[in-house]
């Protein structure tokens, strides 16, 4: 994967800036090959500061620090397997849609979930999304599970996706946060301590003053 493109799991709408963390949307080659990013995190205790937000690099080893701009972090996890793959993200967009109400902002995001998605090769099979304040703030919880039907690497097996996250209203709602993680692979691939590992990322998220 080149160095100065992020990984393609993300969705914004044109409309509002809403980020929402699609485990469909363009999951392709671009998130195993993510891996191949050699710049290793080291400091696992030092949060990253961002504009908006504080968050901590997942846990564990072989992580690998992907992009990194003011608003935006993307991580990868270096994994043997040529049909699993593991990703962290952390976002700060601009909002050009307020909500008003925390159950304005779920349905919200619950109906950008439920757009169909234009890529013949990935679906999403199920999802959720529940209201889950943090400081304070508008937050929801989703999660996703979705299928890739065509991964380069898979020998025509249909590998699953599932991405689960956390989006905040903030800045007196005219900030999107986002702290994520997808884990995509072969059904006895997926689980167990990696999605620990991405829960410990999204968990370590702070909301900090837009400055």
């Amino acid at each position: 994967m080149n160095a100065d493109k992020p990984p393609n799991a993300v969705c914004i709408s044109p409309r509002t800036g809403l980020q929402v963390v699609f485990a469909v949307c363009a999951l392709a080659h671009s998130i195993a090959n993510a891996q191949l990013y050699a710049a290793p995190v080291t400091a696992a205790l030092r949060p990253y500061i961002m504009y908006g937000y504080e968050i901590l690099p997942p846990p564990g080893s072989n992580w690998f620090e992907m992009k990194r701009d003011r608003h935006n972090l993307y991580f990868g996890k270096r994994i043997i397997s040529p049909t699993h793959s593991l990703i962290a993200m952390a976002l700060s967009v601009p909002l050009d849609e307020s909500f008003k109400t925390p159950e304005s902002f779920r349905l919200h995001v619950a109906r950008q979930l439920s757009e169909k998605s234009t890529d013949r090769r990935n679906a999403i099979t199920a999802m959720a999304v529940q209201a889950a304040p943090l400081d304070g703030a508008f937050c929801v919880r989703y999660q996703t599970r979705g299928e890739d039907r065509r991964a380069p690497n898979a020998k025509g097996d249909i590998l699953i996706a599932e991405t689960v996250g956390l989006s905040c209203l903030h800045g007196g709602g005219k900030l999107l946060i986002d702290a994520s993680y997808t884990e995509r692979g072969r059904t006895d691939e997926i689980g167990g301590l990696l999605q620990d590992e991405g829960e410990a990322f999204i968990r370590s998220l702070k909301l900090t003053p837009p400055i």
